[in-house]
């Protein structure tokens, strides 16, 4: 069966670092309890992207439903959107 394929990046303007390790993760997003722990970690991966789209399935260890879920989550708070990769 094909992983599945969900390609989504970071809405707005985000602080960028040349410093590889250096990702800026905002602290009212981290404190947000309306983000699960699991969208979190989805947008930290998408802020460590620098705007580049990410498939957050590509090499995940989470069942597929539960990373649509933090997807949806996103979305619905606004902070990604989905794009054509």
């Amino acid at each position: 069966m094909p992983e599945p394929e969900d390609w989504i990046a970071a809405r707005g303007a985000w602080a960028v670092t040349d410093e590889p390790g250096g990702t800026p993760l905002p602290d009212h997003l981290l404190a947000d309890p309306d983000l699960s722990l699991m969208a979190k970690g989805i947008l930290a991966l998408l802020l460590a992207e620098q705007g580049h789209p990410v498939n957050p399935y590509e090499d995940a260890h989470e069942e597929p439903a539960d990373i649509k879920a933090a997807v949806e989550e996103l979305v619905a708070a606004n902070l990604v959107a989905r794009v054509t990769r």
